[in-house]
């Protein structure tokens, strides 16, 4: 399966003056390593506020491949893994790394994207053609963002979430699903669980 994720995410960044709409802040405080979790706030705001990580994660040196275990891999089901670079026109030749889901009635892709070149607060700048949904990813920010619009019967078949790692970069997580077997909010909830596991292995690291 060719990677969908990054050449969708490419549509999404060339239609720009679109207001977006954020949860409230997430929580601060960081979770245990041993448990992925993530948080949304039900308030809603114009202007969302990253709030201070509990340390910086440098992803200069980072394997995005690397970035799930093997029982993790397992646990999301994955059955092929690729290295690449990303090919979009704003993150062109970010490492990347594919992972395939195959299964009978099933097919989707997630990626793992170590992007050095902007930090998250720039899908909040309502330049985008996106909604965006503020969480907290083992106590980073995370920034869901879809299609403007996208839920219910119009459902993109995709999502995305950047964490704030570090200053001007991001850990970006995709699902890109072929099979159309989700919701959008399953689609969502799967990619912020494959986030918080990648979370989990970077801290790690860290």
């Amino acid at each position: 399966m060719r990677s969908r994720a990054a050449f969708s995410l490419l549509a999404l960044l060339v239609v720009a003056g679109c207001t977006t709409s954020e949860a409230g802040n997430p929580r601060t405080s960081e979770s245990s390593a041993d448990v992925p979790t993530t948080t949304k706030s039900s308030s809603t705001s114009k202007t969302a506020t990253i709030p201070p990580r509990p340390k910086a994660l440098k992803l200069d040196s980072a394997d995005p491949c690397a970035l799930l275990t093997a029982a993790q891999r397992a646990e999301l089901r994955i059955t092929r893994v690729e290295a690449s670079t990303n090919g979009t026109d704003i993150y062109k030749g970010a490492k990347q790394c594919e992972l395939e889901v195959a299964a009978t009635g099933l097919a989707y892709e997630y990626t793992i994207n170590l992007i050095t070149t902007e930090g998250v607060e720039a899908w909040l700048s309502g330049k985008r053609r996106v909604d965006t949904t503020v969480v907290s990813v083992n106590g980073y920010a995370g920034v869901i963002h879809v299609l403007k619009g996208a839920g219910g019967a119009k459902n993109s078949h995709e999502c995305y979430i950047g964490v704030d790692v570090a200053d001007g970069q991001q850990l970006q997580v995709g699902l890109g699903e072929i099979s159309r077997t989700f919701s959008q909010e399953q689609i969502c909830q799967m990619t912020e669980q494959a986030a918080g596991m990648a979370m989990t292995t970077l801290q790690t690291l860290g």
